[in-house]
């Protein structure tokens, strides 16, 4: 039996390409951004929610239960992945430890000018 290994490069090109479907190409100041978040976000929970699932049933070989394995811990990756975009675009919106800071004209101001 001979085995085939591929070169590293051809490995990560492989991966990239399968996970671009979780990159969010919208700005995070955008509208949009929430719906293209809120849809790859999902997927990506669904998916792990699935594995966990089929994990518990223990009706899997053992290939396929270190296969599987390995997939929860990449869709783990990719939720905490989303969440830490979804953080920067609450901070970019003013949203911080969970609460809303809204600054008006004259705080920026005084802010700017080191006053209170």
């Amino acid at each position: 039996m001979k085995t085939f290994y591929k070169s590293l490069e051809l490995e990560l090109l492989g991966q990239l390409e399968e996970l671009n479907y979780y990159t969010i190409s919208t700005p995070i100041t955008s509208k949009d951004f929430w719906k293209e978040w809120q849809e790859k976000y999902s997927k990506a929970n669904l998916v792990l929610i699935g594995l966990r699932d089929i994990l518990r049933s223990k009706r899997l070989r053992r290939k396929d239960y270190a296969k599987a394995k390995s997939l929860v811990r990449k869709y783990e990756d990719i939720v905490k992945y989303l969440e830490s975009l979804k953080n920067a675009a609450l901070s970019a919106r003013g949203y911080f430890g969970g609460y809303y800071i809204e600054f008006e004209e004259d705080d920026e101001e005084d802010l700017n000018e080191g006053g209170m």
